[in-house]
């Protein structure tokens, strides 16, 4: 059986459609402006099975960290195709144990790309996730989440220097090519770009020291190549960690 499953970010929305937690089709991402017509019109594809051989899925599942677009998704889902989808940490829980202070205020997104890089790893691993924020965690060996930390992503760390300054402009971020910046706009990309890899580099440095052992290193997100792409830290790179893991959430719910 195969199912649809819909990851609700900051910035854009994924949809992806597995079988057996592996992808059947490309996922593909909207931002949210596209919901009622790129995403809707790609999602009723999928629901009419015109997508990987003609079968029809069996289940919707849709993971949030965006409460305004959660039920604006759910509508729009439930009215074109149908299917009224599961909603991940209320429908279905999440089976991955934690030692976490307060399971309730974490995002679905954490756990379920920590879910999914320890099913792909089967070892312990720490998980960077460079989107809207740049998020560092960690998993043990044993398959528990241990936390992490989450700092400000590419274009919001860019966004508070412009925003907070009088004369800065907002960076480009095209990858610095030199150690110095020459002018104004080379220096905010370079202070950008090294703010994210020292960040990453001094957690992957804290978390090797606690757990005793360098850990695997899968980076996800949409700016996980062009930050870590040459930079040694990264052991895999799995561009739709979240979408897998809803999957492979829903697959527990049916055994």
């Amino acid at each position: 059986m195969s199912v649809i499953a819909i990851d609700i970010g900051n910035t854009r929305v994924g949809v992806g459609l597995y079988t057996n937690g592996k992808s059947a089709d490309p996922a593909m991402r909207f931002n949210h402006a596209e919901i009622q017509s790129e995403m809707l019109a790609h999602l009723q594809k999928q629901c009419a099975g015109v997508m990987a051989g003609g079968q029809r899925p069996a289940d919707i599942v849709l993971a949030s960290v965006a409460p305004e677009w959660t039920m604006r998704v759910t509508e729009l889902v439930n009215l074109h195709c149908g299917m009224a989808p599961k909603i991940i940490g209320t429908d279905l829980k999440i089976p991955l144990q934690t030692h976490l202070t307060d399971e309730t205020s974490i995002g679905v997104d954490r756990l379920l790309s920590a879910l999914a890089a320890y099913v792909n790893t089967e070892q312990a691993c720490a998980i960077i996730n460079a989107g809207t924020a740049l998020v560092v965690d960690g998993i043990d060996a044993d398959g528990v989440f241990l936390g992490g930390a989450i700092a400000p992503g590419l274009a919001m760390t860019a966004k508070a220097l412009h925003t907070g300054t009088a004369q800065l402009p907002l960076a480009n971020l095209e990858e610095p090519t030199e150690p110095f910046g020459r002018n104004t706009m080379e220096a905010l990309n370079l202070g950008a770009y090294a703010a994210l890899r020292g960040s990453a580099r001094y957690l992957l440095e804290r978390y090797a020291e606690k757990l005793g052992h360098w850990p695997h290193v899968v980076a996800t997100g949409g700016d996980a190549m062009r930050l870590f792409g040459d930079s040694g830290l990264v052991d895999s790179f799995i561009p739709d960690l979240v979408l897998q893991g809803a999957a492979l959430v829903w697959e527990h719910h049916q055994a």
